[in-house]
């Protein structure tokens, strides 16, 4: 945590005359699970959960820019086996980035498509099994850092000189290989506002 908020520091020393964002979205996540046999077993279902971001980004030239922020996520999912009911309840933190280009419309509409990754790691976890809860934080599937790569597609529309506001939709995965590996898959739609600063 020291790490992560050491280096926001020195994003927000150096983001100045940058372009501020704000966003608040739904993650709705598969939990894809790979057995010791190797097969993905069907038996989760996607939950929804909060999705929150704040960063900035900066053009890089007329029609390409980067972006990079602070991330939010809440990585839910239910199922049941032999009519067993269970639930996994996360939320996780970290850095997320994307690169990409840019299509200015008429009527100041900007269209953007971005490849995109993200490292996080689970601040606080539970499964919900048999009317009691699991703590997930020494879990071998859940704890440490978690890497993922995607997409985003976001339409922009200009409200001033200096205040954007978007629509973004977002699909991500977690690159974990191997049997017995638990890959997160959250496709994410939100909703943000853009701030210029000069």
């Amino acid at each position: 945590m020291k790490r992560l908020t050491l280096l926001m520091l020195i994003i927000v020393s150096s983001a100045s005359a940058q372009t501020w964002n704000l966003s608040v979205g739904a993650n709705t996540t598969n939990f894809v699970y790979t057995n010791s046999q190797g097969t993905n077993p069907a038996y989760m279902k996607p939950g929804t959960g909060l999705n929150m971001t704040l960063g900035y980004e900066k053009s890089m030239s007329r029609r390409f820019q980067y972006d990079l922020g602070l991330a939010y996520s809440q990585y839910n999912a239910v199922g049941d086996v032999q009519n067993i009911p269970f639930s996994y309840q996360t939320d996780f933190l970290g850095l997320s980035g994307g690169i990409g280009p840019k299509l200015e419309f008429r009527n100041d509409f900007t269209l953007m498509l971005k490849a995109r990754g993200a490292v996080q790691k689970m601040i606080n976890g539970n499964q919900f099994l048999q009317n009691h809860y699991e703590d997930l934080a020494e879990d071998e599937q859940f704890k440490g850092l978690r890497y993922l790569v995607g997409f985003s597609l976001e339409l922009e529309k200009k409200v001033n000189q200096n205040t954007f506001v978007f629509a973004q939709y977002q699909h991500l995965d977690t690159i974990q290989f191997g049997t017995s590996s638990l890959n997160f898959v959250p496709s994410t739609v939100s909703f943000g506002i853009k701030i210029q600063s000069k």
